[in-house]
């Protein structure tokens, strides 16, 4: 849902990830991490810091219906 949600306002569902771990998980949570990382470092800055917050407000954000 949150991954529509981003898309449909052009930010890139590569923002949101989600991961089902384990305490006793331990190298699943530093294989998690390192990921996330990755994939962030790849989505590049984040698009809310280079836009216009006045234009950002006027938005009403939606969510999409399928």
């Amino acid at each position: 849902m949150a991954n529509r949600i981003l898309e449909s306002r052009g930010f890139g569902s590569q923002r949101v990830n989600m991961y089902w771990l384990s305490g006793a998980e331990s190298e699943k949570l530093v294989k998690s991490v390192e990921d996330a990382l990755e994939k962030i470092r790849r989505a590049g800055p984040n698009p809310i810091n280079t836009m216009d917050m006045k234009s950002i407000k006027k938005k009403v954000v939606t969510t999409p219906v399928e």
